[in-house]
């Protein structure tokens, strides 16, 4: 079986995981990059233009195998990741991975990373949309969790068994009532005041 994440930038940070892991390579990846055919009047240095869409598009396509998502244990989506730097240094871009087009808006499919340990939406994390956190229910494994911008259902995080880790500094949670409880539970949480 095979999974392609809904959410482009999530689907995008795995391929990440399994390009740092050494599970895809990253002359496959630049080979996928590649065909999006000679720059156009509109792409090229310093910034995106239509070949890092259809680059993307492409990427976007590339199903993970079951098996190898289940492996990834750890998402993070810092502009410095390998993944945005093939992609940019293959199509002569540079935005320094900080690119809109790499932002994870949905967390829809996470439990198909049924071994994620660690999830670090600082980065590309960023949206600007509220971002739902109903897609982490139950999570099984999820210890470390650092959230960024604005998140609903908060709820949800109560619902997190191995929650240890818990980073808000740059975050706005729906309910912050669940905090507390939280930490009566044991969770160590970061907030901005004590950071």
């Amino acid at each position: 079986m095979t999974i392609i994440f809904a959410d482009r930038g999530l689907h995008l940070g795995v391929l990440g995981a399994l390009l740092n892991s050494g599970d895809i390579a990253a002359d496959d990846l630049r080979a996928i990059v590649e065909s999006t055919g000679p720059d156009g009047p509109d792409d090229g240095y310093p910034g995106p233009g239509p070949r890092l869409a259809a680059s993307l598009h492409l990427l976007h396509a590339l199903a993970v195998p079951s098996a190898l998502a289940a492996a990834v244990e750890r998402l993070d989506f810092d502009g410095g990741n390998e993944i945005y730097m093939l992609i940019e240094q293959t199509l002569d871009i540079d935005t320094g991975g900080e690119s809109d087009d790499y932002n994870v808006t949905s967390l829809e499919g996470i439990h198909a990373l049924p071994g994620l340990l660690s999830l670090n939406l600082d980065g590309h994390g960023y949206h600007p949309a509220p971002l739902d956190l109903t897609p982490l229910t139950g999570h099984p494994a999820l210890t470390k969790l650092y959230l960024t911008g604005e998140c609903t259902a908060a709820g949800v995080l109560e619902s997190l068994p191995a929650l240890r880790d818990l980073d808000i500094a740059l975050a706005r949670l729906d309910d912050p009532a669940v905090l507390p409880r939280l930490e009566t539970r044991g969770v160590t949480i970061r907030h901005p005041r004590r950071r």
